[in-house]
């Protein structure tokens, strides 16, 4: 597995988003946004898209994730048709259809971003 990273976000960045979102963020993942400002992660097996922290507000506005999944917070994706997205009162991680975006279509993927990252 290879972890392309982007240049951390300014710490002014984080605290705009950390006081705009008010959900459930999993073990690790601002630990990560610190140090990364997303990234791509390349396995044999996947490939996933973490969205820069800087975009994730604007990002889920665009997808209309609150209209459609009103649940979940995207992150990132597989660069094609699947999303990954926080369960907003748990922290959970999840991926989602973006066709088709809903708490139905949901599959529960773990509870800490540490470990999502391990597995791609």
């Amino acid at each position: 597995m290879a972890i392309d990273k982007n240049k951390p976000p300014e710490n002014d960045d984080l605290q705009s988003f950390l006081s705009k979102v008010n959900i459930v963020l999993p073990n690790g993942f601002i630990e990560f946004y610190k140090g990364a400002n997303g990234g791509n992660i390349t396995s044999e097996n996947a490939y996933t898209i973490l969205w820069p922290l800087t975009d994730l507000i604007k990002l889920n506005n665009n997808y209309n994730v609150d209209k459609y999944a009103p649940d979940f917070f995207i992150f990132g994706s597989d660069g094609g048709d699947t999303a990954f997205a926080i369960e907003k009162s748990t922290g959970h991680i999840f991926e989602l259809p973006f066709i088709g975006m809903s708490k139905e279509e949901a599959i529960f993927i773990n509870k800490n971003f540490d470990q999502f990252i391990e597995l791609r």
